[in-house]
């Protein structure tokens, strides 16, 4: 694994950074994760090194980077608040320009071989959602994502594989959010959607209440079987 770092320039004529980490072999196939509400924490960078070591393109967007106050936040009650009204103030049609950006220079980057994938957690979901219905992406994933249901006059455009985790008693998305989803996309026979009994929200963050180990193994799981079929495929 090498880190680096992917330069993105954006429709306004703003530049951004976000790490970058690369498998072994390259040319390949590249993975564009949108953290939590916290930001580009150690975890996220743990999974884009696991991303890395199975064979893609890893990058980790600081979907903030426009805020005030861009920073990480810890994982904390105190700054769960502040996070919570960073992430109120996103402009999100600002966002999905921004990630197709992020997009663009990723392709353009010769590790890459112009296959591309997003994860999306928490507040990240949403964004994955998005880019599957605005932009030019070939997979997307979610992990407990939220406000998905905010944005399914979207669902008509989604043009994308997608793999979509939710927890059973995440009450965040409780079950009448999960069935608006599934019917949103059911024009779509390439939307998984996914729901585990018992599981709640974060059930994919180490150290994080709700964190399930089983649950976590099994959604990623799902995950990169579905970006590998992708990336065989292209």
């Amino acid at each position: 694994m090498i880190a680096t770092q992917l330069t993105v320039e954006t429709a306004d004529g703003k530049t951004f950074a976000a790490p970058l980490v690369l498998p072994t072999a390259t040319p390949a196939a590249a993975i564009v994760i949108l953290p939590p509400i916290f930001g580009v924490d150690q975890q996220m960078l743990d999974l884009a090194g696991r991303c890395a070591r199975h064979g893609y393109v890893a990058t980790v967007l600081n979907q903030f980077w426009r805020d005030a106050t861009p920073q990480t936040f810890a994982r904390t009650p105190e700054d769960r608040t502040l996070a919570f009204a960073r992430a109120q103030r996103v402009d999100v049609d600002q966002l999905v320009e921004d990630l197709g950006a992020a997009i663009a220079a990723l392709r353009a980057r010769p590790e890459c071989d112009g296959t591309i994938a997003v994860m999306g957690y928490c507040f990240g979901g949403r964004y994955a959602f998005l880019a599957a219905a605005r932009l030019t992406i070939d997979a997307a994933a979610t992990f407990h994502g939220t406000q998905i249901e905010l944005s399914l006059a979207d669902a008509p455009r989604v043009a994308a594989p997608l793999s979509l985790h939710f927890g059973g008693d995440d009450p965040l998305t409780p079950p009448d959010v999960i069935d608006a989803i599934r019917a949103a996309l059911e024009h779509r026979d390439d939307a998984n959607i996914e729901v585990y009994p018992g599981a709640v929200h974060n059930f994919s963050q180490p150290g994080w209440p709700g964190y399930d180990p089983d649950v976590s193994v099994k959604s990623e799981t799902a995950a990169f079987a579905l970006f590998d079929r992708v990336a065989a495929a292209v």
